[in-house]
């Protein structure tokens, strides 16, 4: 179980920054929406990125349904995407990242599924 699903969703969406921020990272996520890229590199990334990266933030939205924190009904297919979205879309429109990106995120995501706005427990 995960007991506080907001203070995970915030560490989750850190440490996706501090990925994804690395020098190159970006132009690896690039690379993978080429059309030229080959599939099975594409597939590989998926499925050892993207895919475990979606599912732990899907488990972690799901707790905080169990535990009544957002909507039980929430759109959970759109927001696990918008998640890491807002990252991407700020970085290719050549927008600065704020520091405090993976807090406002969460609150941002949390707040569009029912929940009360809160703060990440250290």
């Amino acid at each position: 179980t995960i007991p506080d699903p907001f203070t995970a969703l915030v560490a989750e969406l850190t440490d996706f920054q501090r990925g994804v921020s690395r020098p190159g990272r970006l132009s690896l996520v690039g690379t993978m929406l080429q059309e030229n890229t080959d599939p099975q590199v594409q597939q590989r990334y998926q499925a050892r990125v993207i895919h475990p990266r979606r599912h732990r933030i899907t488990a972690i939205l799901q707790a905080a349904q169990a535990l009544g924190q957002i909507d039980h009904d929430a759109d959970l297919t759109l927001a696990v995407p918008m998640c890491t979205g807002t990252w991407y879309g700020r970085a290719l429109a050549g927008d600065p990242i704020p520091t405090d990106w993976p807090t406002r995120t969460a609150t941002l995501v949390w707040r569009a599924l029912g929940g009360e706005a809160r703060e990440a427990q250290s």
